[in-house]
């Protein structure tokens, strides 16, 4: 399991006065780049020059987030294959209550070539060795 923590800002809130529906996926994509960044990789390069793209993603709403809310974002389950990482991920407020659910594919990409490639090893071992 891996989680950070994060504050809504100004920036995060639509007209109706809640968190927007598309801010999720910055939300899931902030805590891949923790992640990756503790690994000592990054989204562009995560060794061998293979970087990550992502291939699809789904969210489930579970409950409105406001402006000034402390989240923890929670990457709870990685799903790792040659080629794919599926991240299953929580996003709960300072109760304690899941406000969104979801998860997103990233699959390994060679930018060089324009190709989906496999990730290495190495990196495959230090995730293995965070989500067992």
């Amino acid at each position: 399991m891996f989680f950070i923590n994060y504050k809504v800002t100004i920036s995060d809130i639509n007209y109706g006065g809640h968190m927007g529906n598309e801010r999720a996926l910055i939300l899931f994509q902030q805590a891949r780049i923790d992640l990756f960044k503790s690994l000592g990789v990054s989204e562009v390069n995560v060794g061998e020059n293979v970087g990550t793209i992502q291939k699809d993603a789904h969210v489930n709403y579970k409950g409105e987030i406001f402006l000034g809310e402390e989240l923890k974002v929670i990457v709870k389950q990685l799903n790792i294959k040659k080629t794919s990482l599926n991240f299953i991920y929580n996003v709960e407020n300072s109760h304690g209550q899941i406000v969104l659910e979801g998860s997103t594919l990233i699959v390994a990409f060679d930018y060089k070539n324009k190709k989906i490639a496999r990730f290495p090893l190495e990196f495959l071992k230090k995730l293995e060795l965070d989500f067992k």
